[in-house]
């Protein structure tokens, strides 16, 4: 995956076609992933450009999810794009309830500790299957955060998260 921005939020990537008639498998980003199916509005880069396109039809294959793009009707129109990476708007984002947040607002924030102590700058996040986990880094040390909301996160705001770690 590239870097992304704030503006594009990569949610998928195009998989290897599907059939002559321009199905391609889908390879979705988002959790859990049939929620890609909730966006109108999809972006593929092009020489540094974001081309807008329309998914005419989304499908679900065993355990596969497959879409055909609204113009292409040909395994060579499709194949152009295979393993091209997909982008929504970030505007097309669902609004978060409280306490709740994008990995893409998370990264970049420093972290605290409830007693002032600087851990570190969110580098990335790294998905685990039960909480998230925030890679602080700092003077090229990585610490490894759970994203546990009020155990171990106790606040996010502006630029800081303020965390009850150990380190």
């Amino acid at each position: 995956m590239n870097n992304q921005d704030d503006e594009f939020i990569l949610v998928a990537s195009v998989g290897k076609p599907i059939g002559l008639k321009g199905w391609a498998k889908v390879n979705s980003f988002t959790r859990p992933p049939e929620n890609l199916f909730n966006y109108k509005n999809f972006f593929i880069d092009e020489g540094g450009t974001k081309k807008v396109f329309k998914i005419k039809k989304f499908s679900k294959s065993g355990k596969n999810y497959i879409f055909k793009i609204e113009s292409f009707n040909s395994l060579e129109e499709i194949e152009r794009y295979k393993n091209k990476e997909i982008f929504i708007n970030s505007k097309d984002l669902p609004k978060l309830k409280e306490n709740e947040f994008y990995w893409k607002d998370l990264i970049g924030k420093e972290v605290e500790l409830e007693n002032g102590t600087f851990v570190g700058v969110v580098t990335e996040i790294i998905e685990t299957g039960s909480d998230d986990v925030l890679v602080v880094e700092k003077e090229n040390k990585k610490e490894l955060i759970p994203f546990n909301f009020g155990e171990v996160i106790k606040k996010v705001s502006g630029d800081l998260i303020i965390v009850d770690w150990h380190t």
